[in-house]
C-alpha cells in the first residue's frame, strides 16, 4: 500500500509585499504548493492521501482559501480515498469549511480507526494536553493500529531555537503517551521535516508544504510518500518554494532572483527592488506609551 502524506498547507495565509505582481498574495504560493504536493495522487501513483492537519492558516479562513481547499480535495478524492484531521489552526473544526460528504473524502474530526490497504491506521485530531490526546488515541486505536495520524509536537523534535520536551510546550507528547503496537506516527504541526524515535514508534513529520515564516527561509518543503511493503516505509519528496532572502549587506543582494521574498534594511530597499525582489516591511518596535499621571495614581491606590 502506498499513500501520500502532506500537512500544514496553511491555505489563506496573509502576507503583503512591496513590488509583488499585481493581484498576487502569499496565499497563492500556499495554494500552488498544496496542488504540487498532490500531483502523485492526481496521477494515480498512490492508493490514498492523508492530510495531518492545519489545512488553513487560521480557524476562520477567507472564502478564497475555502474554495481552494474544496477544489483540490474534491479533485484528489475523485482519484483516491483522502483523509483529513484537524490541526491546532483548525481548532474550531474543519467540517464547516471542507467539502464534507464529497465522494472519497473523509474528515476525521473525531478519533477514528480506518484500514487502508491492509494497514490499520488510527486518526487522532489535535488535543491541547497529553492526557486528552491519550484518551482520544485510545478511542481511535480500538482493536489495534499499525500506524497513527496525529497533529502534535513530540519529545525530541526541533524547530529553530527550540527542542520539544514533554510539557514544553504543554501539548508535547512523549513515549509514555503513545499506545502500544503503533510502529509509525504520521504527524503534522512542526514545519521543518524530521523523524524521531520514541520507544518503539517512529514519528515522521514531512513539514509544511510552503514556508510560512522567515525562520523557515532555508528549509526544504514537500511531503512524504509511504510504502507499507518497505522496512523503512517513508521517504520525503521536495516541492519548490519561493526563495526567501535576508539582505543584511550589499553582498547579500546577489542572492536575489526576480520574485524572491526579501527582508532588508531601508537603505538597501531600492537596490533589492531593482533586482526584482518582493519586499516585506520590517517590523518596527514601538515603545509602550506612558500612562498619564492620573492613571498611575489610580494604579497606586488600587495596589
Amino acid at each position: 500500500m502506498k499513500l501520500l502524506h502532506l500537512t500544514d498547507t496553511h491555505l489563506g495565509i496573509r502576507r503583503s509585499y512591496e513590488g509583488a505582481d499585481t493581484g498576487w498574495t502569499r496565499a497563492d504560493d500556499h495554494a500552488k504548493a498544496m496542488e504540487r504536493a498532490l500531483q502523485p495522487a492526481l496521477r494515480g501513483e498512490v492508493d490514498a492521501v492523508i492530510h495531518s492537519g492545519d489545512v488553513f492558516d487560521r480557524s476562520r479562513p477567507p472564502q478564497s482559501a475555502i474554495a481552494t481547499a474544496d477544489r483540490l480535495l474534491r479533485a484528489v478524492a475523485r482519484r483516491v480515498p483522502t483523509f483529513v484531521i484537524p490541526g491546532n489552526h483548525d481548532r474550531h473544526g474543519v467540517c464547516r469549511t471542507l467539502p464534507v460528504g464529497a465522494p472519497g473524502l473523509t474528515v476525521c474530526d473525531r478519533p477514528s480507526r480506518i484500514v487502508i490497504g491492509g494497514v490499520a491506521i488510527a486518526f487522532v485530531p489535535y488535543r491541547r494536553t497529553p492526557s486528552a490526546w491519550m484518551y482520544a488515541a485510545q478511542q481511535a486505536i480500538g482493536a489495534g493500529a499499525d500506524w497513527l495520524v496525529a497533529h502534535q509536537g513530540f519529545d525530541g523534535q526541533t524547530v529553530p531555537g527550540l527542542t520539544f520536551r514533554v510539557g514544553k510546550p504543554a501539548d508535547t507528547l512523549g513515549a509514555q503517551h503513545i499506545p502500544d503496537g503503533v510502529s509509525h506516527i504520521l504527524s503534522g504541526h512542526l514545519h521543518p521535516r524530521q523523524s524521531v524515535q520514541l520507544g518503539s514508534s517512529t514519528v515522521v513529520t514531512p513539514g509544511s508544504t510552503e514556508r510560512t515564516s522567515w525562520s523557515e527561509a532555508h528549509q526544504t518543503k514537500g511531503f512524504a510518500i509511504w510504502d507499507s511493503d518497505n522496512p523503512r516505509p517513508w521517504r520525503f519528496v521536495d516541492v519548490p518554494s519561493r526563495p526567501m532572502v535576508h539582505v543584511r549587506c550589499q553582498a547579500d543582494l546577489a542572492h536575489i532572483v526576480p520574485g524572491s521574498l526579501v527582508r532588508c534594511s531601508p537603505t538597501l530597499r531600492a537596490d533589492a527592488l531593482a533586482r526584482g525582489g518582493w519586499l516585506t516591511w520590517p517590523r518596527v518596535a514601538h515603545a509602550r506609551p506612558a500612562r498619564p499621571p492620573s492613571a498611575q495614581l489610580s494604579l497606586l491606590m488600587a495596589s
